[in-house]
Order: structure tokens, then C-alpha cells, then sequence
């Protein structure tokens, strides 16, 4: 009797499992789809909050984003010197994650995390280069991520849609923008 019962119960786990995938996998994509066309009209990346403060007077700025550091401008720097089709050399990997290490000023992330993600953009940025406002966009996002006290009001999971939607939208396999997104969340 027992034996049926847990049955019975795992049939209808399975079940429910099966019917709650198609929905989950249709929204997923449609998020991802709102995320990609964001990137392409130009949207502000997820690295500020918007302020939805009405204290805030009629003719006052809001807070200046930080300054770039040398790093950043450095990574983009680097990213862009990748040309279409290009062999990538340990040196160009190598390069690349120390830009992403040096870009952290706080906390440095694990190496074999920079490497990775240095590896990713590297054959990505081969695959096809990085347009120079996506190669902008990711070194922004990839500041927020490793230096979260410069951008308090950022929103991590944000940041990691929206890398993964840049790579897309560039043209990168979704794959690839995955991969690049999961490494980016290594990072932390």
C-alpha cells in the first residue's frame, strides 16, 4: 500500500514537472528577448537603478557615475584589438585576464575565473568582434560586478542578462553569451 502511494506521488511530481517546462522555457526566452532588444535600442545597462525618488527637486542631477579607471578603458582597449577571425594566443588570453584582474579593486577574483572568462571573450571577439558600445557596455558592467561599492544601487542579476544579451545581440551563438555570462558570475 505504501509502495503504491509513493507511486502515485512520484507520478504526479514527474508529471507536474513536465507540464510546468514549456511555460518556464517560453518565459525564459522572452526574457531574454526583451533583454537583446534593450541592448539594441540603446537602454541604459542595469549597472544604476533609475531613481523613482520624488525628493528629488525639478533641476538637480542625479549622481555621476563613477570615472573609468585606466583598467577598464585598458580591457576595452584590449577586447577591441581582437579582429574577426584572428588566432587567439595564450598571450591575448593572458593579457585579457589581467585586465579583468586589474579592472577589480577591491577583492581580486580567482584567476582561473578571469582566465576562463578571458578565454570566452577571447574566441567570442574572434568569432565576431565586439561593436565598440558593446565592448563600452561590458567593461561597465564588468566594473559593477567587481567593484560593487562604486555602483551601490546595481542589480547583479541584471548585469548578467544583459552581458548575456550584449554577446547575443552582437551576434555571438547563445551558447557562447551563456558561457560569458556564467563566467562574468564566477567572478564574484
Amino acid at each position: 500500500m505504501k509502495r503504491a502511494l509513493v507511486m502515485a506521488a512520484a507520478n504526479v511530481l514527474v508529471i507536474g514537472s513536465v507540464m510546468a517546462g514549456p511555460e518556464t522555457i517560453v518565459r525564459e526566452r522572452a526574457k531574454e528577448l526583451s533583454n537583446q532588444n534593450n541592448v539594441r535600442q540603446g537602454v541604459a545597462p542595469p549597472t544604476q537603478t533609475p531613481q523613482s525618488t520624488p525628493a528629488t527637486t525639478p533641476g538637480t542631477a542625479a549622481a555621476p557615475a563613477p570615472p573609468r579607471s585606466q583598467a577598464v578603458t585598458q580591457f576595452e582597449a584590449d577586447l577591441g584589438s581582437i579582429k574577426a577571425n584572428d588566432a587567439i594566443t595564450p598571450a591575448i588570453k593572458q593579457k585579457l585576464a589581467a585586465d579583468v584582474l586589474a579592472i577589480a579593486e577591491g577583492t581580486k577574483p580567482a584567476a582561473t575565473a578571469a582566465a576562463k572568462l578571458a578565454e570566452d571573450l577571447a574566441t567570442a571577439a574572434s568569432a565576431k568582434p565586439l561593436d565598440p558600445k558593446y565592448r563600452s557596455r561590458l567593461a561597465l558592467e564588468l566594473d559593477a560586478i567587481l567593484n560593487p561599492a562604486k555602483y551601490p544601487k546595481s542589480n547583479p542579476s541584471g548585469i548578467f542578462s544583459d552581458i548575456q544579451a550584449t554577446f547575443q545581440t552582437n551576434g555571438s551563438e547563445r551558447k557562447q553569451a551563456v558561457a560569458i555570462s556564467d563566467d562574468v558570475k564566477g567572478l564574484r
